[in-house]
């Protein structure tokens, strides 16, 4: 029965994600016309015909649509689809991992607001403040409940990402493009550190850092990219990582315990 109740739950989980990953989506496209408002149901970007029944089934109505408008044939971005299935899967992940308990529940909420936030970030390359500062504010007061980071870790550990932000001059009108690209990375592990500790901020850091001067030495055949990019992309799946066990790996890697 134990069992039967958790793959349920993992399910319920899943499809929860899943959603989540389609409203990211959503608030990303309606950003680049300043449109802030998420109450209205999806529509097709070409013909604006609303497909609100169909579009309320995560991932299943991107089949049930054959991947396009009904109305006017319009293809629908495969982005959506693989977006929902990643927040569904680390959801369902969660949960798995945590149950339903204290800890799930904050780090859900660290992982719904850090997929928004970079997903904001690799479509359009800003950080929005309508976004991110909530998130931030979020972060912080989740330390005061019980269970880590306490307030004093989560205070240290945006410090250690808004340390390194004042570190690259973000007030500075000739800043390059690099230079920008680590500013709002530094601003995601900001996220991290207000939601996971400061321990965790120094972790996904370092690996970020350590992906960006190995990969494009390494691997120069193979990733054609710039540093910055692989810099960003290291910050995503270590916070990621970190979401599941960063207990275990602050521990490792500071030797705290």
């Amino acid at each position: 029965m134990g069992k039967v109740v958790t793959c349920l739950g993992v399910a319920v989980a899943f499809g929860a994600g899943a959603w989540l990953g389609n409203f990211y989506y959503l608030i990303v496209h309606r950003l680049p016309g300043g449109r802030y408002r998420v109450a209205l149901p999806p529509s097709c970007p070409a013909c604006g015909r609303a497909e609100r029944r169909i579009w309320m089934l995560p991932v299943l109505w991107y089949f049930i649509l054959r991947g396009r408008c009904p109305a006017c044939g319009f293809a629908y971005r495969r982005q959506l689809l693989y977006l929902e299935l990643a927040s569904g899967a680390v959801t369902a992940l969660l949960f798995y991992y945590y149950g339903f308990s204290l800890p799930f529940a904050t780090t859900f909420a660290f992982c719904c607001f850090f997929f928004l936030n970079y997903v904001v970030d690799f479509r359009f390359g800003v950080v929005i403040p309508q976004l991110y500062f909530p998130a931030a504010a979020v972060g912080f007061a989740a330390s005061f409940l019980p269970g880590d980071p306490s307030p004093l870790a989560s205070l240290a550990g945006g410090l250690v990402g808004g340390g390194g932000l004042l570190l690259t001059g973000p007030f500075r009108a000739e800043a390059s493009n690099a230079d920008r690209a680590a500013q709002r990375q530094l601003a995601l592990v900001t996220l991290v550190g207000l939601y996971l500790g400061w321990q965790s901020a120094l972790l996904v850091l370092a690996v970020a850092a350590a992906a960006a001067a190995v990969v494009p030495l390494v691997g120069r055949r193979f990733f054609k990219r710039e540093a910055e990019n692989v810099f960003g992309l290291a910050v995503f799946a270590a916070a990621l990582i970190t979401a599941f066990y960063h207990n275990d790996l602050t521990s490792w890697y500071l030797k705290i315990r």
